[in-house]
């Protein structure tokens, strides 16, 4: 991590390098319980005196989030506590405050995708950037070898399981999908993009997932499967979560949810769309 700074004064905005270590103060606050200088000192290399006006200055931009406890020596999280600077998910707080360490009580499933070629997507990224073509060989089920497509790329994409550039595809006439790995090569630019993602309207709109558990459970069953998801109950009395998602995501976001096919057991199941958003979802899904 980069060497901190001693802080800002009061309403400076935070540098580059204290906002990362305000990520690591709040990821640790919440997900510990409470934060130390020595936590920003493991992290970055530094010392004492420089952590503590980082923390200072931390409690100067966000005084409603920590509190100092005389007899645990730091500073505890608050009950009005949000994040800020941080996206407050565990994801984030094992990647700032365990980079790398095999210890750490957590095991990530090791995905069996193939990892995003950086020669590949360092053009992409400029393309994108710059608002360009690109002239790119594709492989696809359809054209496994004679795959060379015009695209005007506009956003990179996980699906939580591949990595995809959302572009306009010249051949097809289309917003598509390219998965990352089947990219071979990448010719070279062709000058401005066609179109750009203002024009994606599957990019753009919007649709409203509301799933519920699965009504073949037990009630104490669905009360466990709400608990899972979050789910709140609704005005019909029934546990219900809805989710935004972009038109384009769709068919991931089913996917990601078991909600691509119906399976055989309620326990195998758990989640179902409700009724009302299987109809409006209907049409979108092929």
């Amino acid at each position: 991590m980069p060497a901190l700074e001693k802080g800002n004064t009061p309403n400076t905005p935070p540098s580059y390098r204290d906002r990362q270590a305000f990520r690591l103060i709040e990821q640790v606050a919440l997900w510990e319980g409470r934060i130390t200088t020595n936590a920003l000192q493991d992290a970055f290399g530094c010392s004492r005196a420089t952590a503590s006006p980082i923390i200072q200055s931390y409690l100067d931009a966000c005084p409603e989030n920590l509190m100092y406890c005389t007899k645990s020596r730091g500073y505890l999280l608050t009950e009005q506590f949000a994040p800020r600077y941080s996206t407050g998910t565990l994801e984030e707080y094992t990647q700032l405050r365990y980079p790398g360490v095999s210890e750490f009580p957590a095991y990530p499933m090791q995905m069996l995708q193939r990892r995003p070629d950086p020669t590949i997507v360092r053009p992409i990224l400029k393309a994108i950037g710059n608002q360009e073509r690109l002239d790119i060989s594709y492989a696809s089920f359809t054209s496994p070898e004679d795959g060379d497509r015009i695209i005007s790329p506009h956003t990179i994409v996980n699906d939580g399981a591949r990595w995809h550039v959302r572009a306009w595809c010249e051949k097809n006439q289309d917003f598509r999908d390219f998965v990352l790995s089947r990219i071979q090569e990448i010719h070279g630019t062709e000058g401005p993009a066609e179109k750009t993602a203002s024009e994606d309207e599957g990019w753009n709109h919007r649709l409203t997932i509301t799933i519920e558990p699965d009504m073949r459970l037990t009630e104490a069953q669905q009360k466990l499967v709400a608990l899972d998801y979050g789910m709140e109950l609704a005005s019909a009395g029934k546990y219900q979560r809805s989710y935004q998602v972009r038109q384009a995501l769709l068919i991931y976001t089913l996917q990601n949810l078991r909600l691509d096919r119906p399976r055989e057991r309620g326990e195998a199941q758990q989640i179902m769309l409700t009724p009302e958003c299987q109809r409006e979802l209907a049409s979108y899904v092929r």
